[in-house]
């Protein structure tokens, strides 16, 4: 079960963070809503220390209002830095808005179309994604919103939070604890005093019930896709280039292209293999920086007309 923390930063310790990580560790990210920019602001990866997500807490805390932060366990898709959370709804590049959303619980209602990418990365993508990018001002109507947490309970209790600069809010959906100040997607790390015990913080429900049967400790041990070894740099350009260069080239020019650029040919069957573009530069910029160039994953990116 994955752990959705909201607030103040000056609220956050140390201590809360590390507990965070120890019973989610399988990736981490942080989003937020940047002043002087008006941006979503989002940060993931995977990692096994602690320190670097301190590190990045510590830079970023000074930049947020209230920021949120998520700790995954791994149910559904790969644990590496592209499932981790935060996901990419809308993007202002392209979209009226930017939209993230981070999710909590062991599925959501979304089809999963490969084994690879998890449940809230298809929930974002093929559900959400096509009923917003038409009408981004719906983020504003209760009735809406309403709508879309009943479907992400289709399944079982979950609990999700959006971020976006229309409304220029998190909003909240399933049932949340309150522990001092800060917002919790569900109790595993908030002391089990007399008082908690009761269900209420504040006035806020939370649920426990699954706290019994989604503990960290209960979960498997996951195997973590290994990073691939590959060169330190990878130039999307280059992969355009000889995608426009074969166009014009007979089939026996193209074996000869072949054989000198396996590399290059390799790398373009890879992106294609993966469902990416090889056709469209900016496909290919996305793939190279997901797979190569970077080390964080940079989920803000257009993503054109999809």
């Amino acid at each position: 079960m994955c752990l959705i923390i909201q607030g103040k930063p000056k609220h956050f310790t140390k201590e809360i963070i590390r507990k965070a990580f120890n019973q989610n560790p399988h990736g981490f990210g942080l989003m937020y809503l940047c002043k002087d920019t008006n941006r979503v602001i989002t940060k993931k990866f995977f990692t096994k220390k602690i320190n670097k997500i301190q590190k990045v807490c510590k830079e970023h805390f000074k930049k947020a209002d209230e920021i949120a932060l998520h700790f995954r366990i791994t149910t559904q898709g790969n644990t590496n830095n592209k499932n981790c959370h935060p996901f990419q709804v809308l993007n202002q590049d392209n979209d009226s808005c930017d939209l993230f959303l981070m999710h909590n619980s062991p599925r959501l209602p979304a089809p999963l179309l490969n084994k690879d990418m998890s449940d809230s990365y298809f929930f974002s993508k093929t559900i959400l994604r096509p009923i917003v990018k038409r009408d981004y001002k719906l983020l504003k109507n209760e009735k809406f919103i309403d709508c879309i947490e009943k479907i992400t309970q289709a399944e079982m209790s979950s609990r999700v939070l959006l971020l976006d600069n229309y409304t220029n809010s998190f909003q909240f959906l399933g049932s949340w604890s309150e522990h001092k100040n800060l917002k919790y997607s569900n109790d595993n790390i908030i002391p089990n005093t007399n008082y908690w015990n009761k269900g209420y913080s504040d006035n806020v429900y939370y649920d426990r019930s699954y706290k019994s049967n989604y503990s960290a400790k209960k979960f498997p041990k996951i195997k973590v896709q290994e990073k691939e070894i590959i060169p330190d740099v990878v130039d999307s350009k280059e992969l355009s280039d000889f995608v426009d260069l074969i166009a014009g080239y007979s089939e026996d020019e193209i074996k000869k292209l072949v054989d000198d650029n396996s590399e290059t040919v390799a790398r373009l069957l890879f992106a294609n293999s993966n469902g990416y573009d090889i056709q469209d530069s900016s496909d290919l910029k996305v793939f190279v920086n997901e797979n190569y160039n970077s080390s964080f994953y940079d989920d803000l990116k257009p993503y054109g007309s999809n």
